[in-house]
């Protein structure tokens, strides 16, 4: 079977799921739909999933519009019309996720317990100074679960795929997810980038390839891999795209 193949079908089970969309796939989602600092995340990432559909189809419909005019008459007429092609659609993504990406973040610093101001001994409205007594972090509360509203757009690719066929194929992918509700952001989340995504899900070996910028000539291959592939996430981040990795059961 070929590895997109394989991907395609560990999403789609849910016993499976979790090989493809590890905490480390999560929270490499969950950084690009929001303004997210990894480092804060205190706890592995989890997942709800409200709906996995895949093979999700274009739209069947074609719409047109047409204008006329006739000899002096300002204002042209307009006709539209939409029908069904009678034809399969081509797929759009080879899933689309709905559900939330679930983080713990820790509160920097601590809890402040105590301040204690001292004043000029001439005009007391001047404060000389100010001690802030911050609480030890083990009494800080627990974090909270924040679930992270998601809608994701997989693309399922193997290692011989290239960039410029993944992007081309994003682009089909977003109409795809266009069809789907996104879901409104709870209070107290971080601030959301992008309410669709698309992600790009490949071989660990994909990396492997020196096309992909990042990478020094004297780190370990582990190293150039993982270069490449930290490089990759920071340009298609902006694009509203997610990369995560599958490792190939041996």
């Amino acid at each position: 079977m070929d590895v997109a193949s394989e991907i395609v079908l560990r999403l789609a089970d849910p016993v499976a799921r979790p090989s493809v969309l590890t905490a480390e796939a999560l929270l490499a989602i969950a950084t690009v739909a929001y303004e997210l600092d990894p480092a804060l995340v205190t706890e592995p990432a989890t997942a709800t999933f409200d709906r996995f559909d895949l093979a999700v189809p274009l739209g069947a419909r074609v719409s047109a519009l047409a204008q006329f005019r006739r000899t002096g008459e300002p204002v042209p007429w307009e006709v539209s019309a939409s029908w069904d092609t009678g034809q399969a659609p081509p797929a759009a993504a080879d899933a689309v996720w709905t559900g939330a990406v679930v983080v713990r973040t820790a509160r920097p610093g601590g809890t402040i317990v105590d301040v204690t101001t001292e004043e000029s001994e001439v005009d007391s409205r001047i404060a000389l100074g100010t001690t802030v007594a911050m609480s030890p972090p083990e009494h800080d509360p627990a974090p909270v679960p924040v679930p992270l509203p998601v809608l994701v757009a997989f693309l399922a690719a193997d290692a011989t795929t290239s960039p410029r066929d993944l992007l081309r194929a994003t682009a089909v992918a977003r109409l795809g997810a266009a069809r789907y509700a996104a879901a409104d952001v709870p209070r107290g989340a971080p601030d959301r980038r992008f309410d669709r995504l698309v992600c790009w899900v490949v071989p660990d070996p994909t990396f492997d390839d020196p096309g992909w910028s990042g990478a020094q000539s004297d780190t370990t291959p582990e190293q150039r891999r993982a270069d490449r592939l930290r490089a990759a996430r920071g340009w298609l981040a902006g694009q509203g795209v997610a990369v995560i990795t599958f490792t190939e059961p041996t």
